[in-house]
């Protein structure tokens, strides 16, 4: 009988553990996901558009919230067809040699890419402008800017908060294509656009 009892113990014990977890688990507060990562670090101190979610901060009230079961958040809308953006395909528009001027063929782009961001409220958008190397020599950087400056306001026109933005111009230093022909230089005369998560 002693050993029995021995034998018991432990088996009462683990149960009590478990019974414990158990209840620990069902009283937790977590009803909804951690909030939106802030843009990737490194990006700029002074960028004020790279904020942070507080943990347990409330969310934006346009940002999409959980539905239907304590901790199951409500699926994003679809996106338009081709605006997913990866490092495969993607999303970026050109621009002529030495302008700053969106071609009007790129209008239908970034009208889908405010789209974009009406659907998904918790995303910010970096633009990453570049030139080829025959641009502005010695200024390449600025018309990169002004490249990106008019995505932006033509974004913003469309109803896009300026805060959504992130501005990273790199200039001649990332080259898509070979500088030495036209076809190279014409594609790297551009603007990409990378959707990241942010607040």
């Amino acid at each position: 009988m002693p050993r029995f009892a021995t034998v018991t113990v432990p088996i009462a014990a683990a149960g009590l553990a478990i019974a414990v977890a158990a209840a620990a688990a069902s009283a937790c507060g977590c009803t909804r996901p951690p909030g939106p990562l802030g843009p990737n670090a490194g990006l700029g101190a002074d960028d004020a558009t790279d904020r942070h979610a507080a943990d347990g901060a409330a969310a934006p009230a346009d940002v999409p919230q959980a539905s239907g079961d304590a901790g199951t958040a409500a699926p994003p809308e679809p996106l338009p067809p081709g605006l997913a953006g990866d490092d495969t395909h993607p999303v970026r528009i050109f621009f002529d040699e030495g302008k700053s001027e969106m071609k009007e063929i790129a209008r239908p782009v970034l009208d889908t890419v405010a789209e974009r961001l009406r659907l998904r409220p918790d995303e910010v958008l970096r633009l990453v402008a570049h030139t080829d190397d025959r641009e502005r020599l010695g200024r390449s950087l600025d018309l990169a800017r002004e490249r990106a400056a008019a995505v932006r306001r033509y974004l913003e026109e469309r109803g896009v908060d300026t805060v959504r933005f992130i501005v990273d111009a790199r200039g001649e230093y990332e080259p898509l294509g070979d500088n030495s022909t036209d076809e190279g230089r014409a594609a790297n005369r551009r603007v990409d656009f990378v959707f990241e998560r942010g607040r």
